[in-house]
């Protein structure tokens, strides 16, 4: 179900985008299960706990990512920040970031625990704090789309395995704070190539 919901996503976003950039966005399923399978965890227990740095998940993204750099064909990352420290969200953020030097890299806030979770304020903090100690700072770009409020509700609500109308309503309104945009945490090679679209 949840393959299903990616690659109706993957369509949906892509429709109106010109024939060449279609092109340059691929999916590539890793068939990672979500905590409560893969871990063995209580949903209630998704944000209080904290990565197994021996988890497979680790290792099977890091491996589809080098594959990635490898062939060339990385050329940017777009990772979840982790807000509301959600252990899959972790755990991505924590396979991909050796990865993150050198390519343009944005980091989203992720919803809909940017909007309730009481540390959803110091954990991108926290982010910003290690991205400076990394000598990476991270700054907030804002991008404009049209229709945001609206198209990002039908769009997450395509997620029916995991959002449901609350939900929904909760995530697409969280871009009313940026004008109907998105705020993305990006380093400096991504403003280097990104800055003018």
């Amino acid at each position: 179900m949840r393959l299903r919901e990616d690659e109706h996503f993957l369509r949906r976003i892509t429709q109106d985008l010109p024939k060449g950039l279609k092109n340059n966005l691929d999916m590539i399923d890793l068939n990672l299960k979500d905590a409560p399978i893969r871990l063995r965890i209580p949903l209630e227990q998704l944000s209080d706990t904290p990565v197994n740095t021996t988890d497979a998940a680790i290792e099977k993204i890091r491996k589809a990512l080098t594959k990635q750099s490898e062939t060339g064909a990385m050329q940017a990352l777009v990772l979840p920040a982790a807000l509301g420290n959600h252990v899959d969200h972790l755990t991505v953020r924590e396979a991909a970031t050796p990865f993150t030097s050198g390519i343009p890299c944005a980091f989203y806030e992720d919803l809909p625990y940017a909007t309730t979770h009481p540390s959803a304020a110091t954990d991108l903090e926290a982010l910003r704090e290690t991205a400076e100690q990394r000598n990476e700072p991270l700054s907030p770009v804002i991008y404009g789309i049209d229709s945001a409020v609206e198209r990002k509700r039908k769009l997450i609500l395509g997620y029916a395995s995991q959002i449901d109308d609350e939900a929904g309503i909760l995530i697409s309104d969280f871009a009313t704070r940026y004008n109907g945009g998105e705020r993305l945490w990006v380093n400096q090679a991504w403003l280097d190539v990104f800055a003018s679209t």
